[in-house]
C-alpha cells in the first residue's frame, strides 16, 4: 500500500476512535461535506489541509504517521519459496538478517563484504519479497510483524538445526553475558504449560527491548541469540537401555 494511502486510511481510523464525522470536520475545515467525501474518497490531500485535520484530531504527523504503522497489514512469515531463495544465498540472507534487527544500510556495507551496487539488488529481492519496502537513497522500512516467525519445519527452520544449532552449542557459555540453563525432572502437564507461559513472557521481553533499543547507535548493541526450548525428552542413549515390554504370549 503506497505511503500517502496508509496515511488516509490512518486518518479514518482516528475520525472513528475519536468520534468525529465527515460533517463535524467539514465545519472546523469550513468546506461542504461532500467536498470532505471526496477528499477521502480520491485519497487527495493537501499537506496544508492535513495539518488541518490533524490540528481537529489533536494529533501530530508523527503521531499519525505510528498510527498508521500500527494499522497497516504486515507478514507474519514469508512462503516456503522466500524462505528457500534467503537460504540458497548467504548475502541475501545475512541482509535479512540485519534488518530485521533493525541495522541500517550503511551500517551493513560498513561492516560485510558487500558492495553498494550488492546492497541495492539484495534490496530490491527483499522488497519483491514483501520483508521491505524499498524507499529513496537505499531507506529501508520492514513490512513484517514483531511477532514474525518463520516456517515450520520450512527451510530456514532445516537450515538452523542443520547449521547453526551445533555451532550455538559449541560453546562453554562462560564468557561475559552467557548464560546455558539445562535442567532435567518430572513434572506434571500442568507444570509444563506454566513453564511454558512463562517462557513465552521471556520471548516477548526479547521482542519489546530490542524494538526499543532499534535507534541506539549499533556500537551499542550485539549480536544475541536466545533459545528457549522445552518438551518430553530423553537421552537416545537412554532410551536404548531401556526395558522392552514382554512379547504377548
Amino acid at each position: 500500500m503506497a505511503r500517502s494511502k496508509q496515511i488516509i486510511e490512518a486518518v479514518k481510523i482516528a475520525l472513528k476512535q475519536r468520534g468525529v464525522t465527515y460533517r463535524f470536520l467539514a465545519l472546523q475545515l469550513e468546506v461542504s461535506e461532500s467536498t470532505v467525501k471526496q477528499m477521502f474518497a480520491n485519497a487527495n490531500f493537501s499537506l496544508q489541509r492535513l495539518d488541518r485535520i490533524c490540528d481537529v484530531l489533536e494529533l501530530d504527523i508523527d503521531s499519525l504517521l505510528e498510527l498508521a504503522a500500527q494499522h497497516e497489514e504486515r507478514l507474519t512469515n514469508l512462503s516456503v519459496e522466500h524462505e528457500q531463495a534467503l537460504v540458497d544465498n548467504a548475502q541475501l540472507l545475512l541482509v535479512a538478517f540485519c534488518l530485521v534487527t533493525h541495522w541500517q544500510v550503511d551500517e551493513i556495507v560498513e561492516r560485510y563484504d558487500i558492495s553498494e551496487t550488492q546492497i541495492i539488488t539484495l534490496l530490491a529481492r527483499l522488497d519483491k519479497m514483501r520483508m521491505i519496502e524499498l524507499q529513496p537513497n537505499n531507506r529501508v522500512r520492514l513490512l513484517i510483524t514483531n511477532n514474525f516467525s518463520w516456517q515450520p519445519n520450512g527451510p530456514v527452520e532445516k537450515f538452523f538445526r542443520s547449521q547453526v544449532q551445533t555451532e550455538f552449542f559449541d560453546s562453554s557459555f562462560d564468557e561475559p553475558g552467557a548464560l546455558r540453563v539445562v535442567k532435567n525432572g518430572l513434572l506434571s502437564a500442568k507444570s509444563q504449560i506454566e513453564l511454558q507461559q512463562r517462557m513465552s513472557a521471556i520471548d516477548q521481553l526479547f521482542n519489546d527491548l530490542s524494538e526499543q533499543e532499534r535507534k541506539l547507535p549499533l556500537n551499542h548493541r550485539h549480536g544475541v541469540t536466545m533459545i528457549l526450548a522445552i518438551r518430553h525428552w530423553q537421552l537416545g542413549a537412554f532410551n536404548r537401555l531401556e526395558r522392552q515390554p514382554s512379547p504377548k504370549a
